[in-house]
């Protein structure tokens, strides 16, 4: 093979590796919605049953989650970007929507504690 050949293929397979990671702990779909803030877990909610929460943050700021049809999604908040509310529908494990100001993270897990996606910290 010519070192261009060589060259072009490395990066594919690296290209494809990255994929790979970044792909597959989303490939799951998930069970529960957490909601944290300041990192600590203050609510949990299942994705099979449809509600809204406003979720009230210590800077005295809201947020409006919605889960519906087995996805969740914010619909509402009273930070300055609302880059939140633009954020697509969440439904499979590993999956967030982040509001910065308010320190808010809405996560999709498993509600088995012996899933196959392993957690970010621990790795299990």
């Amino acid at each position: 093979m010519k070192p261009d050949n060589i060259f072009i293929f490395m990066l594919i397979m690296i290209g494809l590796c990255i994929s790979a990671v970044i792909y597959l702990p989303h490939t799951g779909s998930g069970s529960r919605v957490e909601i944290r803030i300041n990192g600590a877990a203050v609510a949990s909610y299942p994705l099979s049953s449809d509600r809204t929460e406003t979720i009230s943050c210590p800077d005295g700021g809201s947020n409006t989650m919605e889960i519906k049809d087995g996805a969740a999604c914010m619909k509402e908040a009273d930070c300055p970007d609302k880059v939140c509310v633009g954020m697509r529908r969440i439904s499979k494990s590993g999956e967030t929507i982040v509001c910065l100001p308010h320190k808010l993270v809405i996560a999709i897990v498993n509600a088995d504690p012996d899933s196959s996606v392993p957690d970010a910290v621990t790795g299990k």
